[in-house]
């Protein structure tokens, strides 16, 4: 196992953000190889994955887990690393989801670029629960079985049920034979609360949204710092916790 711990983060607004601090976040990953390996977990797809690591300071990761959970990827390669997965989407109709959604006025398909296979996604600002709950009753009874993640009051993605960065994380950990203790997760909005929910060491960088703010919960740490420096701040700070 190359790597005593595998660091698994989100990366626009978490990574991305402040361009001093993720330059020094890279440094600070490359003197810590050996003992962090790293994993990237975007809503990004694979391909968008590599155009922003090319074009900014982010380390290479080992893998990307892109389209919210819907990917894992071997990087930079781009072959997947677990076949099968998503594992169970027997009830996943992608056209027959599409067109019962298009009966809401409140969703706006968002571009092509971020829709795939196993994601749809749209544009609906301020959603509440009840509609959330609505929209799920209603896929269910056209005999859809789905997963909605709603965050930052604004972005709605549709994913098979039980897929989503948090199960993803756990299969891809589970793979590379890491123990929950060892992963660490960091992120700043609510598609990336599944991660927390997995029995990892969590980071929640300074800038977060309240859908994670709100998180209180061990093992969560909540660092000072915002963006890159945040999730640097919460990794150095479970390595001290462990020695």
């Amino acid at each position: 196992m190359e790597g005593n711990y595998l660091l698994i983060s989100d990366l626009d607004g978490t990574l991305l953000g402040d361009d001093d601090a993720l330059e020094n976040f890279s440094q600070w990953h490359d003197a810590n190889r050996d003992v962090v390996r790293l994993v990237y977990n975007s809503g990004r797809f694979f391909d968008s994955v590599v155009d922003v690591v090319e074009q900014t300071a982010l380390p290479e990761p080992d893998a990307v887990i892109g389209g919210v959970g819907t990917q894992i990827r071997q990087y930079p390669e781009g072959t997947r690393l677990l076949n099968g997965w998503p594992a169970d989407a027997a009830r996943w109709e992608r056209d027959v989801i599409a067109a019962e959604l298009r009966r809401y006025h409140q969703l706006e398909a968002q571009p092509d670029e971020f829709q795939a296979e196993f994601k749809l996604s749209y544009y609906a600002h301020d959603l509440d629960r009840e509609f959330l709950d609505r929209l799920a009753a209603h896929l269910a009874a056209a005999g859809q079985q789905v997963q909605i993640i709603y965050s930052s009051a604004r972005d709605l993605d549709v994913l098979p049920a039980g897929v989503d960065k948090g199960t993803a994380a756990t299969q891809l950990a589970n793979h590379w034979n890491y123990e929950p203790w060892q992963v660490l997760v960091s992120g700043d909005t609510g598609n990336d609360e599944a991660m927390f929910a997995q029995g990892f060491r969590g980071i929640v960088v300074a800038n977060a949204h309240n859908d994670l703010k709100k998180l209180v919960a061990p093992p969560i740490y909540h660092a000072q710092a915002s963006f890159a420096a945040g999730v640097q701040e919460g990794v150095e700070f479970w390595l001290a916790a462990a020695t």
